[in-house]
């Protein structure tokens, strides 16, 4: 049975920005990457020099989004609901905003997905959304209901497909080194880490995991210049997310590698590994 990997995540960007490095080598590899980004992108907002793209803000996040994914080698899905903003957001009181969406509809489209692309593999963010955004959040709580209501032929039988048990489920997870690290740096600069990105909305001090809780490491070092590559698709969101918050040269001898919780099987106490795709019986 070929090898396949789903990949549930946010936003256009979040794919590459994020486990952009896992994807691009699994894809290499010979697996069958499936990415599915569950909003448009249209409340992020843009990058110096491209305020005109906010005229039409969907599209080109959808042309960047194409684009990124074609370079990591993926296939990419769609959700099409509206994106949400951070908390307090004046974009998380529209009516189509993904946070406001039915639930049980949200978790049917992802069930339909699973049951259709038949990943043992699926990966998404973790319960606090890295960094405490609603939409990432709300793919934590739907994707992981999905997982498990996707094996179960009682749930969703409307959608005709035949039950799918995908065998592993992971967790996007920021280390906590990582942060300390990127925190130290700002500081360096004279910047505050708890005021960072765009909208100095995100408080480094409050994210990251403890190495103990933290179950997978993917290296990704062959396939570095794939995932830069695919970050730059995406010029209007800065084309580096927070690895930009560091030189490149320093980025490639610190941030080589993706970590991950193992949500599914819930792994034994003191679990170490290096494979997504540990575990899998064909």
């Amino acid at each position: 049975m070929k090898r396949t990997l789903l990949a549930v995540l946010a936003h256009p960007d979040d794919e590459s920005f994020g486990p952009g490095g896992t994807l691009a080598k699994y894809a290499a590899e010979g697996v069958d990457v499936h990415i599915c980004i569950t909003t448009d992108g249209v409340a992020g907002s843009v990058e110096s020099g491209y305020e005109e793209t906010t005229k039409d803000l969907v599209n080109v996040r959808a042309q960047e989004l194409e684009q990124a994914v074609s370079i990591l080698g993926a296939t990419l899905h769609h959700l099409n609901y509206r994106d949400s903003g951070m908390q307090g957001d004046p974009a998380n009181e529209h009516p189509d905003a993904f946070i406001n969406a039915d639930e049980d509809e949200v978790i049917g489209q992802i069930v339909r997905l699973i049951r259709s692309t038949k990943p043992q593999v699926v990966i998404t963010n973790d319960k606090t959304g890295g960094y405490f955004h609603p939409d990432h959040i709300r793919c934590y709580e739907t994707t992981t209901a999905a997982f498990h209501a996707a094996a179960d032929p009682s749930h969703y039988p409307e959608l005709g497909l035949e039950a799918h048990r995908a065998q592993l489920l992971y967790y996007t997870a920021l280390p906590r080194w990582r942060i300390k690290m990127f925190a130290w740096f700002l500081r360096l600069r004279g910047q505050d880490p708890t005021a960072v990105g765009r909208n100095k909305d995100i408080d480094l001090t409050q994210l990251g995991y403890p190495r103990e809780s933290l179950h997978t490491t993917i290296d990704f070092r062959p396939y570095w210049d794939i995932k830069m590559r695919a970050s730059a698709a995406h010029a209007s969101q800065g084309g580096a997310g927070i690895n930009g918050l560091l030189p490149a040269w320093l980025q490639k001898r610190l941030l080589f590698t993706d970590t991950y919780i193992r949500a599914y099987p819930s792994p034994p106490d003191g679990f170490r590994d290096y494979d997504l795709f540990n575990g899998y019986h064909k």
